[in-house]
């Protein structure tokens, strides 16, 4: 008797182990938050803790630009949406260039006008930002420019050119910027997602960040 209750003992510590694992690994809480515009079935994820900037704050903030055409730029937009991991990040960040020491994810997906449509190239797709194709070819001088990676990206819903390069941003800090940008297969949709934070901030969160990029997938409309 005593014999069968150590087992009975071992069993129902074993289970209960069983459990607590089951808990931790796949019953809990979600380690990362599903992001998606199912009307053109484009999503990625990002860990749950990081803050939302939504689609009304960042064309609220993009409506108060005076820039030329920028009220046409917007107006094309179907959804973009932003996160950081910090709290203080603000639209006006999303839209800046200079290097922030937190990092931001930005996603921008928006219809193309008839006049855009046959202009746009791959060249075209890379200097969706910054003049990229220019800093690579020479032809333009880059500030402290490194091209980390340049290859094609090809979904179920779009092509492009997905970019990882490094560059003296505005604030003079070291940037790092890993960029997928793409068309639809009418070339009618562009879809934009960005990743960025300072050089020092992108190679110490470059785990998490790699997994953003490569969840983000465009099944199409």
């Amino acid at each position: 008797m005593i014999l069968n209750l150590k087992r009975n003992k071992t069993l129902q510590i074993s289970i209960l182990a069983l459990s607590l694992i089951l808990i931790s690994t796949g019953c809990g809480n979600p380690t990362n938050e599903f992001v998606s515009f199912k009307e053109d079935g484009v999503y990625f994820t990002v860990p749950t803790e990081w803050h939302a900037i939504s689609n009304q704050e960042l064309s609220d903030y993009e409506a108060k630009s005076t820039d030329a055409g920028a009220a046409e730029r917007l107006a094309a937009v179907k959804w973009q949406v932003a996160y950081s991991p910090s709290p203080n990040i603000k639209p006006t960040d999303v839209f800046s260039i200079a290097a922030k020491e937190s990092p931001i994810v930005f996603l921008r997906i928006r219809n193309l006008y008839p006049s855009e449509v046959n202009a746009v190239s791959f060249n075209a797709l890379r200097d969706i930002v910054l003049p990229l194709s220019s800093w690579i070819d020479g032809s333009l001088a880059a500030p402290k420019f490194t091209l980390l990676d340049d290859q094609n990206f090809n979904d179920k819903g779009a092509t492009g050119k997905r970019s990882v390069f490094s560059f003296a941003a505005s604030n003079d800090k070291l940037e790092t910027i890993n960029q997928t940008v793409a068309l639809s297969p009418d070339r009618t949709v562009l879809y934009v997602l960005i990743v960025r934070c300072s050089a020092t901030c992108y190679t110490q969160n470059q785990s998490t960040l790699d997994k953003i990029t490569d969840s983000f997938t465009i099944r199409g409309r």
